[in-house]
């Protein structure tokens, strides 16, 4: 009786902690429902590195009715550095700061008609949706996050690069400071500053400012330098509608939901914390699961096996009885 009651504790503790567990981690973001993953230089300098807006058509289309008379998304005009910078221009137009209540979605719709009413958008989307409206726009765009450390909360930034046309590379054109950067006459993208970071040479990467604007952040009062944030460079390759496919354990087996971890050529990142936050997160996501239900079917088999000698019992007593007086005479 004393093991069953303790079994039972046991998983109602379990439960309580697998129950809490999801919504303080994504509450505090210090970890991600998200499986990491590694991507390659050679492979993040490809066209095809490039992050799926999949929303439906009708989603689109009811978008772009939200953008009459507000952006012009330059439909015509070549995908290049200089037209993404015009639409980010209108875009950090629209509105100003005025109201710091923050909205946390993945949805652009929702986030653009949160901005235009004056409240704030935090750098991952804003992100979103810039790099929406450009993908509307018919750019090939990717939406980059940067951070000192994988287990840190507060000390990153999200940002969005786009495949210029002109150029043949990918480019950071950043919504939050209103930015691109520069080393030489060449524009950047987040693997080449990260390399000149890790090299020490970041003093020659100057910061492009573009005419100022109503929303914008402005860089020179950020709280942190943001070429500190360059030691980890991650690539989001999916942002869609919700669908059980993106719930764990099955959004582990798909590559569109992962999270990708820059490996530079020169200076690769090992990854060790990867390996940590994905163990965690493979332990209570995947084997608390099956430890629950572990305990559910011995206890199950317990509380059976009790009825069943309890049955028995009644059965067998008063068999027992009339043999016993049997032999008592």
């Amino acid at each position: 009786m004393k093991r069953k009651i303790f079994l039972i504790n046991l998983l109602f503790t379990i439960l309580l902690f697998e129950i809490i567990f999801p919504v303080v981690v994504k509450h505090y973001n210090f970890m991600t429902l998200s499986r990491y993953g590694i991507i390659q230089q050679d492979e993040f300098k490809t066209k095809s590195a490039s992050t799926i807006f999949n929303f439906s058509e009708a989603y689109d289309r009811a978008f772009i009715e939200l953008l009459n008379d507000k952006i012009d998304l330059n439909l015509n005009s070549e995908k290049t550095l200089e037209t993404a910078i015009k639409i980010r221009l209108q875009l950090l137009n629209l509105a100003e700061r005025k109201d710091t209540t923050i909205l946390i979605s993945r949805y652009p719709d929702k986030l653009l008609k949160h901005m235009i009413s004056n409240k704030s958008l935090l750098c991952g989307e804003i992100a979103k949706l810039y790099g929406y409206i450009l993908h509307l726009a018919g750019f090939n765009v990717r939406l980059i996050t940067i951070s000192r450390s994988i287990f840190d909360a507060f000390d990153r930034h999200t940002t969005i690069e786009i495949w210029d046309e002109k150029r043949q590379k990918w480019v950071i054109t950043d919504p939050t400071f209103n930015v691109s950067f520069k080393d030489n006459n060449d524009f950047l993208s987040s693997d080449e500053i990260y390399d000149l970071v890790h090299s020490g040479n970041f003093d020659s990467i100057k910061v492009i400012h573009s005419n100022p604007t109503r929303y914008e952040i402005k860089l020179d009062n950020y709280y942190i330098s943001v070429f500190s944030l360059f030691d980890n460079v991650y690539f989001i390759k999916g942002i869609q509608h919700l669908t059980i496919n993106e719930l764990p354990p099955l959004r582990w087996l798909n590559n569109d939901y992962k999270i990708f971890l820059l490996q530079s050529n020169k200076f690769p990142v090992f990854g060790t914390g990867i390996k940590i936050q994905n163990s965690i997160v493979f332990f209570v996501l995947f084997l608390f699961p099956i430890i629950i239900f572990t305990l559910f079917i011995y206890l199950f088999i317990l509380e059976l096996n009790e009825k069943l000698n309890a049955n028995i019992l009644v059965h067998t007593k008063p068999v027992i009885i009339r043999i016993s007086r049997k032999f008592n005479k």
